[in-house]
């Protein structure tokens, strides 16, 4: 049976752990967006929240909710590479064995998450334009939206270098293989 997201998560930052990445574990990415998006959202002017320019926010936000859509379209062929490395056949057996398959899928996960909140987060600051809502919250809103935005496209940047590392692997595992079978034969 699969493990649960949560399990799979302590089983990650074990590994991270285990590896001595420490640092790995504090969301720097994560940290950085927020700071960055709570000093856009006080630098940008009064107007801009006050309701009297809510079609020009309504577009900014229209335009990051659609960035979001394409990041989260072309980080689905990363998706799916991973998938069909860490699937085909003796080489997902030997990430198994090495407790390395759900770390994988995990990450995967991860970024699937990150990029989802990104869009849900985006399409309610779009809402709350509506809303009779204090002029705070929208800020806290659009906020979300640029932090999660931000981050969704770190998380899309490192499933494409996960992709490249697991194309790395594979081919190494491979050719290991192809050694171990001509060796097993008596022909290497």
């Amino acid at each position: 049976m699969r493990p649960t997201f949560l399990k799979s998560l302590l089983d990650s930052w074990q590994l991270t752990l285990t590896h001595g990445r420490t640092s790995d574990l504090i969301p720097y990415w994560l940290i950085g967006s927020l700071a960055v998006s709570a000093w856009l959202v006080v630098e940008l002017p009064p107007d801009f929240w006050d309701g009297s320019k809510r079609a020009e926010t309504l577009a900014v936000l229209a335009s990051i909710l659609t960035f979001n859509g394409i990041i989260l379209a072309l980080c689905w062929s990363a998706f799916g590479k991973i998938y069909e490395i860490v699937g085909a056949g003796s080489f997902c057996q030997h990430l198994r064995k090495h407790n390395l398959l759900n770390h994988y899928l995990h990450f995967v996960g991860w970024c699937h998450a990150a990029q989802i909140a990104a869009i849900c987060a985006t399409a309610f600051a779009m809402f709350a334009l509506w809303l009779p809502l204090q002029g705070w919250v929208i800020q806290v809103a659009v906020g979300l939206s640029v932090a999660t935005s931000a981050y969704a496209v770190r998380q899309g940047v490192s499933t494409s270098s996960a992709m490249q590392d697991l194309i790395w692997k594979k081919s190494e595992f491979d050719e290991a293989s192809a050694k171990q079978a001509m060796a097993a034969v008596g022909t290497a």
